[in-house]
């Protein structure tokens, strides 16, 4: 048991650098898919990702050390289906008609093991029926598959890391495993009866998608970001490699890509960015939306969201140049988080005090909508 919780230790340690990773492709997906995030969806998704995460490492952990692994003598893999059986027939006392043989018999290892291998891929089971809406088919099927992997990684001791498998191969975890995920196919019909199905959760998210929240309005500021730089800075590269004749070239492509990609691009493709049509939503205004009112709206987008934070950030580290390194590092990150928190909910302030617009919209008296309609999805 101490070894199944340091496991399980192990996995919640690094699932919040795995989450990090993980939750820019799923802000983006969300939006573009549903045009909001709820938090219900957002449980279930991480609670599935925190799973599988702790499932693998009960898998392959404790790592042994390698030398203990080459002078390794014991099989590497066992192909007879329900030989487990056979060996709680002839290791323990067990008598289906003497109650007092039951205790004595769960507590041999043989027999826990067997159980672990069932509990591991209920809540496998359990997912893939309840928010992936698979049938008792695909269920089996995935349960199967899942457990593949694990035996693999263990027939070939962590993908060749090791000199040979250092766990057995076993085809009785694989059928425990499938009975498990099939045990959580039956509890995921149940829990379709207790809580919101994935059809109210994206019926609920649909809805929620109309409203273009600060998130939102974030997550499109950044991906157009990201695009018009990596942009600019190829054209930039590219000019400089092949026309050196050309000095100074980042004073000319940036200007001139900036219209383009934020002025003229809205113009000429219904009010929107290269991010705007992917995300689903579109400037609108009571009058007409002029050159000069998009470029001071993203003038202002730029000033609130990158200039102000940076050059907070950029004078902050000035003055803390010659600190200790370690020193550095902690006040580098205690100035970043400090510097997003404020930004953020000063933006949040001005947007309910300006009745729920930014300040760039009410400057340049241009609005962005959601245009999200049933049929894009």
């Amino acid at each position: 048991m101490a070894i199944f919780l340091k496991s399980i230790e192990s996995a919640f340690i690094l699932f919040p650098l795995i989450a990090l990773f993980f939750t820019i492709p799923y802000i983006i997906y969300q939006y573009r898919k549903y045009g909001s995030i709820p938090a219900y969806r957002s449980f279930v998704i991480y609670t599935f990702l925190l799973y599988l995460l702790c499932s693998y490492f009960l898998v392959i952990l404790p790592l042994p050390n390698k030398t203990i692994v080459m002078q390794m003598k014991t099989p590497q893999y066992n192909l007879i289906p329900f030989h487990f059986l056979s060996e709680i027939r002839n290791e323990t006392s067990f008598y289906i008609g003497d109650f007092a043989t039951y205790f004595p018999t769960l507590k041999n290892p043989i027999v826990y093991e067997a159980i672990f291998n069932i509990l591991l891929l209920v809540p496998f089971g359990c997912y893939l029926k309840y928010y992936f809406n698979c049938n008792l088919k695909k269920t089996s099927f995935f349960s199967f598959c899942y457990s593949l992997f694990f035996e693999l990684t263990q027939l070939t001791g962590l993908y060749f890391i090791y000199p040979r498998g250092y766990r057995v191969f076993d085809v009785d975890d694989l059928l425990l495993n499938t009975i498990g995920g099939i045990i959580g196919y039956g509890l995921g019909i149940v829990l379709n009866t207790i809580l919101p199905t994935r059809e109210k959760i994206d019926q609920e998210a649909l809805k929620k998608g109309q409203n273009i929240t600060l998130l939102k309005r974030l997550v499109i500021f950044q991906v157009d970001l990201c695009i018009w730089l990596l942009t600019t800075i190829g054209i930039t590269i590219f000019l400089e490699l092949f026309l050196k004749k050309i000095t100074y070239t980042v004073f000319i492509t940036f200007p001139i890509s900036f219209l383009c990609y934020y002025i003229l691009i809205p113009k000429l493709f219904h009010n929107a960015t290269i991010a705007m049509h992917f995300f689903h939503v579109e400037f609108f205004s009571k009058h007409k939306i002029s050159i000069l009112g998009l470029i001071s709206y993203y003038y202002f987008n730029l000033f609130i969201y990158l200039i102000i934070p940076s050059s907070l950030i950029i004078s902050n580290l000035i003055l803390y140049e010659k600190s200790a390194i370690n020193i550095i590092v902690l006040k580098y990150f205690i100035i970043l988080s400090l510097t997003i928190t404020v930004t953020i909910y000063t933006i949040l302030f001005l947007k309910r005090m300006l009745n729920k617009q930014t300040i760039a919209e009410k400057l340049s008296k241009i609005k962005i909508k959601s245009i999200y309609t049933k049929e894009d999805e």
